[in-house]
């Protein structure tokens, strides 16, 4: 799964902003750059779910599903913020030094949401890198 034991934990401080709305499943793909099969992938569902999920503007009853949502728009949220689209979809897809040469989503994939989220806020107060 996506996230690690650890990074659950967490993932109940709900740090959505209220200003976007309700998070949207096809918004927040769009906002990470990347397809229902890899979104399908991070939630541990099918592809079908996500392509659902998006028609009927739904979003997971699983609670711990939905805490990764969650996460994901956390991140999505202040990635955006700090950087532009196209700053932020490099640091999501591209090997990063600071993810030990690993993208965003790979760090996502493999537990590390929390450091990912770290890093974006660490370059929110002016600081990007250890």
């Amino acid at each position: 799964m996506a996230v690690s034991q650890q990074s659950l934990s967490s993932l109940g401080r709900e740090r959505v902003s209220p200003e976007r709305g309700p998070i949207r499943i096809a918004t927040l793909r769009h906002d990470l750059g990347i397809s229902r099969e890899r979104m399908a992938r991070l939630l541990d569902v099918s592809a079908k779910t996500i392509q659902r999920w998006e028609e009927h503007d739904q979003l997971p009853a699983n609670r711990w599903i939905l805490q990764v949502v969650v996460e994901l728009q956390n991140i999505a949220d202040l990635g955006l913020e700090v950087f532009t689209p196209e700053g932020f979809s490099l640091i999501m897809r591209q090997p990063q030094p600071v993810f030990e040469h690993r993208s965003g989503l790979q760090m996502i994939e493999e537990g590390h949401a929390d450091d990912v989220y770290a890093e974006l806020a660490g370059a929110y107060e002016g600081y990007l890198g250890t």
